[in-house]
């Protein structure tokens, strides 16, 4: 078999499999009305102006709008931070500590959660609305979520999505940059939308589409809720918001998900007592839920 077929066997595959994960978003596109909690974007932390000082980022942003400048930050630090899955989240999570272990540091590699955390704090320190969100998948037997930021452009009047672990956004056949919700109904309602890299020409965006295909399965995959940190700030508070579809249970979920990990994955993988989360899912109530409005919604107040 030669590489171009076997290329195309992977995007016929991928292109069912979105098919798949389209199809269930599909079958839930109405969110829980929950509490009326609202995300608090924190700009004075002194910690934010030492971070844009010591890394440039002025001068890496450049002139324009928000999302022109978020856009240049996000290509500066994709190539620059290296991935690893098994990274154990050990450093301090904000961006003074990550940057200083990661950066051009590719022994030292770090996961999603942590990328999406630098590029908050980045966009926040250059006056930037940001915030970093957990994109979750449907499936109680599926091991991997994903972490990104968005961030909210005053020029368009929207939010966008950024994802600093491949260094790209979604776009419409305007080509128009997407929010996570807006991905989301693209991909239910079997829409045109496709990622893109940040420093690609979108002269030929089905071109884009086909080759993409892969990314685009794995973004959809995971985008049936979302939980977002209540304070996008310097550092983290432990305060999370969780967006739900309706007549969709996160407890049992994630008690199904504990379950299937204690009778799948093998002991030297685990990265806590599987058992003991069991009981403490078991024992706890179903998480509170926000409005879906908190997440439409403008931070300008």
């Amino acid at each position: 078999m030669t590489k171009k077929e076997l290329k195309q066997i992977q995007n016929e595959v991928s292109q069912q499999s979105l098919g798949i994960y389209a199809g269930i978003l599909f079958n839930n596109q109405i969110f829980i009305e929950g509490n009326d909690d609202e995300i608090v974007y924190n700009f004075d932390c002194p910690e934010l102006i030492t971070l844009k000082e010591k890394y440039n980022l002025e001068e890496i942003a450049g002139k324009g709008t928000d999302f022109k400048k978020a856009k240049r930050v996000l290509h500066y630090l994709a190539p620059r931070l290296t991935h690893s899955s098994w990274y154990d989240n050990h450093v301090p999570c904000n961006a003074l500590d990550l940057l200083e272990y990661s950066l051009n540091n590719p022994e030292q590699g770090i996961n999603c959660l942590n990328k999406a955390k630098i590029l908050e704090e980045c966009c926040l320190a250059l006056g930037i609305y940001a915030r970093r969100v957990s994109i979750m998948p449907y499936s109680p037997f599926d091991f991997d979520n994903h972490v990104v930021t968005e961030i909210y452009d005053r020029k368009l009047s929207k939010w966008i999505m950024l994802d600093p672990t491949i260094d790209g956004l979604f776009v419409d056949e305007k080509k128009t940059p997407l929010s996570l919700l807006e991905i989301r109904e693209k991909f239910a309602n079997d829409e045109f939308v496709t990622f893109v890299q940040s420093n690609d020409s979108l002269k030929d965006l089905n071109k884009l589409k086909d080759k993409y295909i892969g990314e685009s399965a794995y973004i959809c995959k995971n985008l049936f809720y979302f939980y977002i940190d209540k304070d996008s700030t310097f550092g983290t508070t432990g305060n999370t918001l969780a967006f739900v579809p309706s007549n969709y249970s996160v407890k049992a979920k994630d008690i199904a998900n504990a379950k299937y990990r204690i009778n799948h994955l093998p002991e030297e993988y685990r990265k806590c007592d599987l058992e003991k989360r069991l009981e403490k899912l078991t024992n706890c109530p179903e998480i509170e839920r926000t409005n879906i409005d908190s997440m439409v919604k403008s931070p300008i107040k």
